[in-house]
This record gives structure tokens, C-alpha cells and sequence, in this order.
């Protein structure tokens, strides 16, 4: 099983990104999945997102960047959390596996 590289994004990088991270990590490792978050602005998503294997954002994020995109507001708003606590599930199983 690999460790699964995730970058996580929103506007400015700091607030709900650092909430959205903690929150995924929790995920990965009730799982057992390992993963290694790294934090950014939306902005940064377009140079960084090729060195991730998948990209959780807080925002809609509709650009293709070259890796698989996650929205991940659910999480934040309380809205659909739980559909996107399996979408997260599921990708970093997918991509641990891989």
C-alpha cells in the first residue's frame, strides 16, 4: 500500500483548507490509509496539482490540472458530508491500492 500524496485547497490556503485537511486526515487514518496532505490556495492548484495524486478542494474546481479532482465543501458545510466522507474513502483507497 502506498502513501497517497493529497493536496488540499481554498481560497486563500489557510482556514478552511487546514480545517479540510485535518478532517481527511481523520478519514484516511480511521481507514488505515496512508496519506500525506499538503496545503494550498486555489490559485497554486494549477502548478502544483501534477505533483499529487488526487486534489480536494473546498471550492468548485472544474480546470483540469492533470490529477483527479475532489470537492471537498461538504465537509465544511455540513452539506452531503457524508457522500463526501465516501468519495474521500474511496479515491484514497483507489489510489493507496494502486
Amino acid at each position: 500500500m502506498k502513501t497517497v500524496r493529497a493536496l488540499v485547497a481554498c481560497g486563500g490556503g489557510i482556514a478552511t483548507s487546514t480545517f479540510a485537511a485535518s478532517e481527511i486526515a481523520k478519514i484516511a487514518k480511521d481507514a488505515g490509509l496512508p496519506v500525506e496532505i499538503t496545503k494550498s490556495p486555489l490559485s497554486d492548484v494549477p502548478a502544483l496539482a501534477k505533483d499529487y495524486d488526487v486534489c480536494f478542494t473546498t471550492a468548485k474546481y472544474n480546470q483540469d490540472v492533470g490529477t483527479v479532482v475532489v470537492p471537498v465543501g461538504g465537509l465544511i458545510t455540513g452539506i452531503g458530508e457524508d457522500e463526501v466522507i465516501e468519495a474521500i474513502q474511496k479515491i484514497l483507497t483507489e489510489l493507496a491500492d494502486s
